[in-house]
């Protein structure tokens, strides 16, 4: 096992690459069932639970999805690795759609440093740590920013660090965001111009990143329009960072952006967005921090039948937490959100947003076995009893990547 396997698990049953893998027993299997699109209005409500259900894996994808009796009764369970899920929910990986894994300007003093400064294996080192916290706490697939750069070598030593940490374990995703330190002080035509023609190319000749963000709290509309086009041409998809822009919302579904990651929205916003296929990516943890600033109307933007996605936005500046479990228990109390909405939100949502919902988000036969199994009774135990880590064990393509340990006790004398 490489090193990033031996941070997550520590004392792990191992199960082999190709082991067929009988999960039973769970007393609600959250399959997220349903649609082959992004679920909008009610259908965020279903999540297609089994009680008493099972799991069955076979080289790293589903095979089956049903009631124990009649999963553990088919030939091909036989003679397989079993795993009692007794008592306990299990559910899709979460999916974490915003996330920076080193920040845009460490803070001298604490010790930070410029990420030029940094060498490749430190900032290897530093993002591991990171994916080991998020895998212990259930997300099992990930979205990760290029953080600010001062010149386009260590933007590239991202991109080679980020490529590396790919499938060890988490699924990590790359979105180029393309801001130069050393360019601030140019007007934004020209900073865009640059990435349109000498940053953006390379990256996708590389095959370094797999979205690039149209960041309008950092150029203005008609830059991020000319962006974008560029983006589209070279075959990049796209996400939107509305910032406080007006013009966000339309232009990011003018651009046909995969999702925006809202800060706030109107009313004709609102009604231009659900009538799009473009997603909704909302922060919880953000909302949380910026408590005395208006409130998202997350309500209306359901009701409205808009596609809506949870991200943490982990290592940006208002996302303190990584943990996608308090990010679903801040979706119901900062946002208004229900429990089933917000585990919709973070598994097959979020998948959709980042264009890999026929992979992972929900436990289908064919999709990838990204499943965790969490310590609770009920789905709805997850969002209520917040600031817990209710995760029991986590399997990524099948195989267990972390496993709750034992409390070491000893009678004192």
């Amino acid at each position: 096992m490489s090193q990033i396997y031996k941070n997550v698990t520590g004392s792990l049953q191992r199960i082999g690459k190709n082991e067929t893998v009988l999960i039973r027993g769970a007393r609600q299997l959250v399959t997220l069932r349903g649609p082959t699109r992004p679920r909008r209005g009610a259908e965020l409500g279903d999540l297609g639970i089994i009680p008493d259900g099972a799991l069955l894996i076979r080289d790293g994808r589903i095979a089956e999805a049903g009631l124990t009796r009649r999963v553990e009764n088919l030939a091909v369970a036989r003679d397989v690795r079993e795993i009692n899920a007794s008592g306990r929910v299990v559910m899709p990986g979460f999916v974490d759609g915003r996330v920076q894994l080193w920040p845009e300007s460490p803070d001298p003093s604490r010790g930070g440093s410029g990420l030029s400064a940094l060498t490749a294996r430190t900032l290897a080192t530093d993002a591991r740590k990171v994916l080991a916290g998020m895998a212990r706490h259930g997300t099992t697939t990930v979205c990760a920013a290029t953080s600010a750069a001062r010149d386009h070598s260590t933007e590239l030593k991202m991109f080679r660090v980020l490529a590396g940490l790919h499938g060890k374990p988490l699924d990590v995703l790359t979105a180029y965001v393309g801001l130069i330190q050393a360019e601030s002080g140019a007007d934004d035509a020209s900073r865009v111009e640059s990435l349109c023609t000498q940053s953006m190319p390379v990256v996708w000749r590389r095959k370094l990143a797999r979205f690039v963000v149209g960041n309008c709290a950092a150029f203005e509309p008609a830059a991020v329009r000319r962006l974008l086009e560029c983006a589209r041409k070279l075959g990049f998809q796209s996400f939107v960072w509305a910032g406080t822009s007006p013009s966000a919302v339309p232009l990011a579904v003018e651009m046909e952006a995969i999702s925006i990651a809202l800060d706030r929205i109107g009313d004709e916003e609102i009604g231009i967005l659900a009538a799009s296929r473009t997603i909704a990516l909302l922060q919880p943890a953000s909302v949380f921090l910026r408590r005395s600033e208006r409130r998202l109307p997350t309500r209306a933007l359901l009701e409205s039948g808009a596609a809506i996605a949870l991200a943490s936005g982990f290592g940006l500046e208002d996302g303190p937490t990584y943990n996608m479990q308090m990010v679903l228990s801040l979706a119901c109390s900062e946002m208004g959100m229900s429990p089933a909405e917000a585990i919709s939100a973070a598994t097959i949502n979020a998948a959709h947003a980042l264009g890999c919902g026929a992979e992972c988000g929900s436990l289908e036969p064919g999709k990838r076995a990204d499943v965790i199994i969490l310590n609770v009774e009920d789905y709805r135990d997850i969002t209520d009893r917040f600031g817990i880590n209710h995760v029991h064990m986590v399997l990524k393509n099948g195989m267990a990547i972390y496993q709750e340990g034992e409390v070491t006790h000893w009678d004192a004398k």
